[in-house]
């Protein structure tokens, strides 16, 4: 199913493409842009908080002061 053929509405344009491609494409580009805000703030006097999307409980205690300073916890992003 991932390798059929899809349509990909573009302002004017209809691109057809395999799904796959899209997807692939699609998690790319996310990573391309949370590696420009890091390196953004990383210029900056504001300390960059941690970007991984994904939060794990091992991962919970590196993260615990940014989500903190954020008003975020675990509960609230897993939802």
């Amino acid at each position: 199913m991932l390798n059929s053929i899809t349509r990909a509405y573009r302002d004017e344009r209809v691109q057809h493409d395999r799904r796959d491609d899209l997807l692939s494409h699609l998690f790319q580009h996310r990573t391309h842009h949370r590696g420009q805000v890091h390196g953004l703030l990383s210029g900056t006097s504001v300390a960059p908080p941690q970007l991984d999307e994904f939060i794990v409980g091992d991962d919970a205690l590196a993260k615990a002061e940014d989500m903190a300073r954020l008003g975020w916890d675990e509960t609230g992003l897993m939802r």
